[in-house]
């Protein structure tokens, strides 16, 4: 990735094949980028393991060709076919990467959306919950900040694309 480019900082790792595949998937992990061509480990049972184990890493899959079992319905985010260029290959995985920040952002506003309004009926009731509430009130606003910052990454048609993603799942 160009660094003075990007929209987001990656750290890199690649994966240790003297190692078992299983044992390397966990949560720490973004954005798994797959080639579909592996073939050892098979490519579709790393996409299914992750899928199980680290449901919220966004996973981008490369493929010489047209697969004939898609990898989107398999459960992959995104799908490249060669040849693709370094640009477009960094904005997808920028999209990508920013798309799960945006989702972990909207998913704590809503979250803290949630405790605001149990919190309310709370203080209407008499409880002493007025510290929470406040508490709850300035992350709110911080999280909604945070996801007009992401939100301002993206151009039109990519938060289009995040937005339908969103709602479907």
């Amino acid at each position: 990735m160009d660094a003075e480019r990007t929209r987001v900082a990656a750290e890199v790792s690649r994966a240790d094949f003297n190692h078992s595949i299983l044992e390397q998937i966990d949560e720490r992990y973004d954005l798994l980028v797959l080639d579909w061509g592996l073939q050892t480990p098979d490519a579709r049972g790393v996409l299914d393991a992750f899928r199980q184990i680290s449901p919220k890493t966004q996973i981008l899959v490369l493929a010489s060709d047209v697969p004939s079992a898609d990898p989107v319905d398999r459960g992959a985010d995104e799908l490249l076919i060669d040849p693709v260029s370094d640009e477009e290959l960094q904005l997808t995985v920028e999209r990508l990467l920013l798309q799960k920040e945006y989702e972990a952002a909207m998913d704590e506003f809503f979250r803290l959306s949630t405790e605001r309004a149990l919190l309310e009926s709370e203080l209407q009731s008499g409880l002493d919950v007025v510290d929470r509430y406040q508490s709850v009130v300035s992350n709110l606003y911080d999280y909604r900040k945070w996801a007009a910052t992401i939100r301002d990454e993206f151009s039109n048609d990519e938060f289009n694309y995040v937005l339908r993603k969103l709602l479907d799942e």
